[in-house]
This record gives structure tokens, C-alpha cells and sequence, in this order.
């Protein structure tokens, strides 16, 4: 269409990157021309680059990957710089590192993330819009509070703080939350790496009269939905990725 510029779709993940001797993350074009250039720190291997991390520690490995995600950010690679730390984990959920959280997506790797909805007795859900300032999703419905588990944190400290953070929901009320034991994964890719979470699904019934209020400033409004709405909010698209997942598990475990 002459005079429309169409957004670049995000480009698909090319090669494997290993961490403590395994494939861990995926690459996509634009990280695998940065890390060509840090020979110092990633080596060529069958399928993609493995990390220079032979015989390191735990501190010894997230100062390397925390010195890598200085090094891309300066490349314009780490778009969601937060100055938060998130940890990797291996697949019996043992640390191997922790570093800058907006480093995970650019090299592929797996973070996790807490997803709470927010019930009131008479079956509907709080349900967030999330902000226009939102790196990601702008504008899209949430989950009531939702957010990526620091490292150190647990899922239920995660979920405590992130439920005020977001929604004004007070620590006696937060510590309520209960989690069903559904675990969700969300993979893509994305303009600038590859999305890759494991979503930990919590349930919080919440007293009548509630009324969520944002204290971080990265939630719009709120709206309280009931099933038929959220289905069709579903069904239009409205939510954001990972929020729908979440939704449509509770439509599912609440029928």
C-alpha cells in the first residue's frame, strides 16, 4: 500500500546459545553479528556460541553475563534496560547466574514470571489495562498484577510486591494469594530477541468492595469483568500474550 510503512516483523531465532555447557538461550540475527565481535567472551560451537564460562562460579558467571549485557546495551541491543536482576536457572531450578533482566530476552533465555487474578466473590475478575508508557503490550488488557520474579525472590515474595505495586493490594490481603499449580510457557520472537517465560499462575480471592489501585503507574485502569466479557475481550484480542494464557486457564479451571 503506497504511503504505508508496514512495522518489520521480528526475525526468528537462528542459533543456540549455551550457558554452563548447555544450549539455554536462542539467538536471533541481529545478537548473533554482536556476539561475533566478542570473541572474548563467546566461542563458536555446532549450532550456535557458547558462552566463555568453563569452571566459573555462580558470581563469577553473572559478573560475565552482567559485563555482556553492558556491552549490548551500548549496541543499542537491550531496549528494556530496568537495572533489575533476574536469574537463570538450570532445569532442576538451581541458580547458574543473575543479572540485567532486559539481557534475558536479547540472548533467549528462559525467565520466569508471576500472574495473579484477581477474584471477587461473585465470579468476576479485576482486570488491568495496562499503560500507555509500556515498553511492551501498551494499552493491552492484564492480568490484575503480573511481573517477572527477581533474583532472590521467591514466587511468593514476587507476588506479595507486585500485587502492590501495581494494585494497591495490602500485604495481609497479598499473602492470601494461592497458586494453582498451573506453570505456562510463552515463546516468540521478538524485534529485538526472543521471549522465553514460564508463567507461575496464581489465584487471589479478594473481599467484595475491593477496588485495585495502581501505585507504580503502569497500569491504566481497572475493569471488573465478568466470563462473557472476558471470553469476548479474548476472543478481540485485548489482552496481551502472556495475560491471556493466564485468562483463558481460569476460564477453563472456573467453569
Amino acid at each position: 500500500m503506497p504511503g504505508v510503512r508496514l512495522p518489520t516483523p521480528p526475525d526468528p531465532p537462528v542459533a543456540l546459545l549455551t550457558v554452563a555447557g548447555r544450549p539455554r538461550g536462542r539467538l536471533t540475527p541481529g545478537t548473533v553479528a554482536a556476539l561475533v565481535q566478542m570473541p572474548q567472551w563467546f566461542a563458536p560451537v555446532a549450532g550456535g556460541y557458547a558462552l566463555r564460562d568453563d569452571g566459573l562460579a555462580v558470581p563469577a558467571r553473572s559478573a560475565l553475563l552482567q559485563e555482556i549485557a553492558l556491552a549490548l546495551r551500548e549496541r543499542g541491543l537491550v531496549p528494556g534496560w530496568r537495572d533489575e536482576h533476574c536469574a537463570l536457572l538450570d532445569a532442576n531450578e538451581g541458580e547458574l547466574a543473575r543479572f540485567e533482566r532486559g539481557a534475558f530476552r536479547t540472548l533467549g533465555l528462559q525467565n520466569r514470571a508471576v500472574h495473579v487474578n484477581g477474584c471477587l466473590p461473585d465470579g468476576r475478575l479485576w482486570i488491568a489495562r495496562r499503560s500507555a508508557r509500556k515498553a511492551s503490550s501498551p494499552n493491552k488488557l492484564d492480568n490484575m498484577a503480573a511481573g517477572a520474579i527477581a533474583a532472590g525472590e521467591t514466587p511468593a515474595q514476587c507476588t506479595v510486591r507486585e500485587l502492590w505495586e501495581e494494585a494497591g493490594v495490602p500485604a495481609e490481603i497479598a499473602v492470601l494469594a494461592r497458586f494453582t499449580g498451573t506453570r505456562l510457557r510463552s515463546e516468540r520472537p521478538l524485534r529485538h530477541g526472543f521471549h522465553d517465560e514460564v508463567i507461575l499462575c496464581a489465584d487471589l480471592e479478594l473481599p467484595a468492595g475491593f477496588v485495585p489501585v495502581c501505585q507504580d503507574g503502569e497500569v491504566a485502569e481497572f475493569l471488573c469483568l465478568d466470563r462473557s466479557a472476558i471470553a469476548g475481550a479474548l476472543a478481540d484480542g485485548e489482552f496481551s500474550v502472556e495475560a491471556g494464557l493466564v485468562v483463558r486457564d481460569w476460564l477453563g479451571r472456573s467453569a
